[in-house]
């Protein structure tokens, strides 16, 4: 082992350590866009292009604290839990706030680099990248002052890099689209809503409380818009063969009052207790097929391990 290079075992425990801290971190410029959600859910709120829409470039913030882990003297929350530091392999001293944003790109080569530290716990590849060493910290090393404007500028950096590698994603079309079709809010029909309504209830109103509003057009066709939101009297959303037997009835019943063909509709599933709330939206269109399309959208939680957080 050269001098003064962290063991194994100790690289690696701050490499899971600080993706630990930094995601709950980077999860917070997402809480928001959460609440937001979560209190439009149990509403016929008029659909956005996008569930995170202009938020999406605060989310991201989150992902430049990530890169940004190491910029105040080269040790992250967990570095100095287990008392290490990155420095300048060629000088010794205190890695530069950009040098620690550049090493910190290659972490979404992570599994790669977990095996490259393990085995080699001074350098992994990002240091060999950023010109950098990661050593066990020495209180004789001289501490820089923090330099804000270094920092600053090393975040700025960091945002500017997560924006250019999500072009390829925001340019091809919405993150994590919402509602796929927009109604025209002036065409609400009240007299079908509430009987459509009076139907669900009457029939499965031992499982679940309706609220339909049924919209007689559509932005871009002439079809009908039903959005249902079925609040459960227990949770079987966890149980898909009682899920699918409740769909199936919903949607038969539906189909009484609206034939294939004549609507599209969004029929969203809603368990809640006093702490807890899960969803499933179902949407129903025949427009791009000749049967009826069932789609489930992603709940927040779906979404969220979808970004690794």
């Amino acid at each position: 082992m050269i001098e003064n290079e962290p063991e194994s075992g100790t690289r690696l425990a701050s490499m899971l350590l600080d993706h630990l801290i930094m995601t709950m971190i980077a999860g917070i410029f997402i809480i928001p866009e959460l609440i937001i959600n979560f209190s439009t859910v149990l509403t016929h709120k008029q659909p956005t292009t996008d569930i995170f829409g202009g938020m999406i470039y605060v989310f991201l913030i989150g992902f430049a604290v990530y890169l940004c882990k190491d910029c105040i003297n080269g040790r992250s929350f967990a570095k100095r839990i287990l008392k290490l530091q990155v420095v300048d392999d060629s000088t010794g001293q205190v890695a530069s706030p950009l040098k620690c944003v550049l090493r910190n790109l290659s972490c979404i080569l992570w599994p790669l680099e977990v095996i490259i530290a393990f085995n080699n716990p001074g350098r992994r590849i990002g240091d060999r990248i950023a010109g950098t060493r990661l050593v066990v910290f020495d209180p004789a090393l001289e501490q820089p002052k923090i330099n804000i404007g270094k920092v600053s500028l090393a975040f700025v950096l960091a945002y500017g890099i997560i924006l250019i590698l999500m072009v390829p994603i925001l340019s091809n079309g919405p993150v994590f689209s919402g509602r796929e079709t927009k109604f025209v809010e002036s065409s609400y029909n009240v007299q079908l809503s509430k009987s459509s309504e009076k139907i669900i209830n009457d029939s499965l109103g031992q499982f679940l409380k309706a609220d339909i509003k049924v919209y007689n057009k559509i932005d871009t066709e002439n079809l009908k818009y039903v959005s249902a939101i079925f609040v459960l009297n227990r949770d079987i959303l966890k149980i898909k063969s009682d899920f699918d037997k409740l769909n199936a009835e919903t949607t038969r019943i539906l189909l009484t009052q609206f034939p294939e063909k004549t609507f599209v509709g969004e029929l969203r599933y809603i368990y809640k207790t006093n702490t807890t709330m899960n969803t499933n939206i179902i949407y129903l269109d025949w427009r791009k097929t000749n049967e009826r399309k069932y789609k489930r959208k992603n709940t927040i939680m779906d979404q969220l391990r979808l970004l690794g957080l």
